[in-house]
């Protein structure tokens, strides 16, 4: 009978500790930052915004570069799934953050401000909203959705206001809207080919341009918005891969000229505050070309680069579950210490 107790209480004290190891476990694995999505630079170039996965819970993030410090901004822990989901981060000024999430049910666009802690609403639409820029010049957000059963549009609307207006009219199924610098115009394309649109906001009305009218996205603007960067796509010979290229477009002149063509994968490609500076990634590398003197600098970096300091001295990039910062005064990466979160 002692024997069979013992035998009994061994069996739930191990039971018990298995489980408690699982716990510890699940916690641990639970903590690890998984993967990050979007990252900016704050308008003073301070601080760094980014979304961070947690397993499956997704939260925002505040890394602080004058004291090489990271805070998390929200906590999404005990909601579920869909609460939870949160892209398209845009900064409103130095310490508010506009971007979308599903707290309502829908995607919707909410404000975080980060010194008082807060989470508000801003305005709301009628249904989902996707692919959110922001123009801080005209306090004026931009976006996907689609109303009425209508095709997916650019829509538009000022800081803390309902009322919306149709960008981009026709009734095509459009898709990645990229606000120029300076607020003057937005690019978008139509899909299922990816023919590209360009709408000039202060004359309200799009402009017809001599680009390649499938597979094409315009990636980023100069900041007086006389060039803008774009990708092209072909498909050669019997290969079902396409190769990629990629050009910069003079409005003033009409025509593009080609930066890098025939490759693979281009990653990303963003010009900085600097008329003359933009960078592109793909594959391992990292291209700076300065597009006044015509010179190209390679760096031997993997991710993709997402942002640029105000001073253009800094380039940010998102390397899986990393953030990578590439300091261009002395030609050195730091990779920033994510925290394990408990």
């Amino acid at each position: 009978m002692l024997e069979n107790y013992t035998l009994v209480n061994f069996k739930k004290t191990m039971k018990f500790r298995l489980l408690t190891l699982l716990i510890l476990f699940g916690n641990l694995c639970y903590s690890q930052i998984t993967e990050i999505r979007d990252g900016q630079f704050s308008p003073n170039g301070d601080k760094i915004a980014f979304i961070a996965f947690l397993g499956s819970v997704e939260d925002i993030f505040i890394y602080h570069l004058k004291n090489d410090s990271v805070s998390r901004e929200t906590n999404s822990s005990d909601l579920n799934i869909g609460l939870q989901y949160k892209t398209s981060i845009n900064w409103i000024n130095n310490n508010q953050i506009l971007f979308l999430s599903k707290q309502n049910g829908l995607s919707q666009q909410y404000i975080l401000d980060i010194d008082k802690h807060t989470l508000t609403t801003n305005g709301a639409s009628q249904s989902n909203e996707y692919l959110l820029e922001f123009d801080r010049t005209s306090q004026t957000s931009y976006y996907i959705s689609s109303i009425n059963g209508r095709e997916p549009a650019v829509l538009t609307r000022k800081l803390g206001e309902n009322k919306v207006a149709n960008i981009s009219k026709q009734n095509y199924n459009f898709t990645s809207p990229k606000i120029s610098q300076d607020g003057n115009y937005i690019a978008y394309k139509q899909m299922p080919l990816g023919t590209p649109y360009i709408y000039s906001i202060k004359d309200k009305k799009q402009i017809k341009l001599k680009l390649p009218d499938k597979n094409t996205t315009i990636t980023s603007w100069s900041p007086d918005s006389k060039y803008f960067l774009f990708t092209h796509s072909t498909f050669t010979g019997t290969s079902n891969f396409p190769k990629a290229s990629l050009h910069i477009f003079d409005l003033s002149q009409g025509k593009d000229s080609i930066l890098i063509e025939n490759v693979d994968l281009i990653l990303s490609s963003i010009w900085s505050s600097s008329n003359s500076l933009l960078g592109y990634s793909f594959l391992n590398k990292f291209v700076l070309f300065d597009n006044k003197i015509k010179t190209t600098k390679y760096y031997n970096i993997i991710g993709r680069a997402v942002d640029w300091s105000k001073d253009c001295n800094l380039v940010l990039f998102i390397q899986n579950k990393d953030l990578i910062l590439l300091d261009l005064k002395n030609d050195e990466t730091k990779k920033i210490t994510l925290p394990n979160i408990l």
